[in-house]
């Protein structure tokens, strides 16, 4: 029983340190702390067996966890704190990432279609990801330094107000189910980008793709682009909930009943947004069907018409059942997370 207490404490201190510490780095320090920890502990009981003083003696000799992951780290970044850079570092190559690959298949889709006009769209596309990037590394990083100022970035229960600490403030390693994978919190961050740049060019690559020979001649968008337009500034704001809610999971790295009501919030907000955005049925394409049918005789056979037509009628109520499904899902898996034992 001994034995289970002073490794269950000596796995707490570990977690205090590499908690701290970005992704790619936690195993291997984790695994070179735990050989240090042991040949401390060998070094002071010289083979006898291994009390719970012998450990608390070896941590407490070891010192606050917050300034190990300080030296592990290696540098001290406060620009953002060092609990929330590299989920601001992680968040920024995210959304540039989804940034480019988004404006690059718009940018092919456009110059499949006019062809001619390549060094025009190469220009536009540039400007684009610059102006685009620069936004976003704006925003993020504004976003960040208010959540470093409101204290959102995770204790990990040490307390770190105080050079003094002791073993009993030493947090318990969380439990896996409540866990956040990292990657799920990326595939929402991208999907969240995805939305916001494929909808603004709903004209180019969000619509029924026409081929002719093989050669794409052309693209019969679903949304109504001038509404879209006007509609632009929810768009924004849907999309940028959605980044925050995935980079709190990031920053909070396990469900907590605090993360699961954020997520509550988040969801509601971003749901109510959707929900108004497309309940104004003008917001799609109103010629959709005539397009279609003009061009139906020369490029689709009467059953592919029917489909597309039979999807068109149902997508628009579709859209925000899916979505509120999801969002459901999202919510009640949170709270189930965070109350589990």
């Amino acid at each position: 029983m001994g034995e289970e207490l002073n490794m269950e404490m000596i796995e707490k201190y570990i977690y205090a340190v590499t908690h701290r510490l970005p992704q790619s780095q936690r195993a291997d320090i984790a695994l070179e702390l735990r050989g240090l920890i042991e040949d401390m502990l060998g070094e002071r009981t010289n083979g006898r067996p291994t009390s719970q003083e012998d450990v608390e003696s070896v941590l407490l000799e070891l010192g606050n966890p917050k300034d190990l992951a300080e030296k592990y780290r290696g540098s001290k970044r406060y620009l953002i704190g060092p609990e929330l850079f590299h989920p601001y570092i992680t968040v920024l190559k995210i959304v540039f990432f989804a940034l480019l690959v988004a404006m690059s298949v718009v940018f092919m889709i456009e110059s499949m279609i006019e062809p001619r006009s390549v060094v025009e769209h190469i220009f536009g596309y540039v400007t684009s990801v610059v102006s685009a990037s620069m936004q976003a590394f704006v925003w993020i990083t504004v976003g960040f330094a208010i959540a470093q100022y409101k204290g959102v970035a995770p204790k990990a229960g040490i307390a770190e107000e105080s050079e003094k600490w002791s073993l009993s403030d030493l947090p318990p390693v969380p439990d896996q189910k409540k866990q956040i994978k990292r990657g799920e919190a990326i595939t929402g961050i991208v999907f969240s980008i995805l939305f916001l740049v494929f909808l603004y060019s709903s004209n180019h690559v969000f619509g029924v793709m026409m081929f002719d020979d093989g050669e794409l001649v052309n693209v019969i968008p679903f949304l109504n682009r001038e509404r879209i337009e006007q509609f632009i500034n929810i768009i924004y704001v849907i999309t940028v909930i959605g980044i925050l809610k995935e980079g709190l999971k990031l920053i909070t790295g396990k469900w907590t009943k605090k993360l699961a009501l954020y997520n509550l919030i988040l969801n509601a907000v971003t749901l109510i947004l959707v929900a108004y955005l497309f309940k104004d049925q003008a917001i799609w394409n109103p010629n959709f069907m005539q397009e279609l049918n003009q061009v139906s005789q020369a490029n689709l056979n009467q059953d592919t018409y029917e489909l597309i037509k039979t999807i068109w009628m149902q997508s628009k109520a579709w859209v925000v059942i899916v979505f509120t499904i999801v969002l459901i899902i999202d919510t009640i898996s949170g709270f189930y997370k965070a109350y589990l034992k």
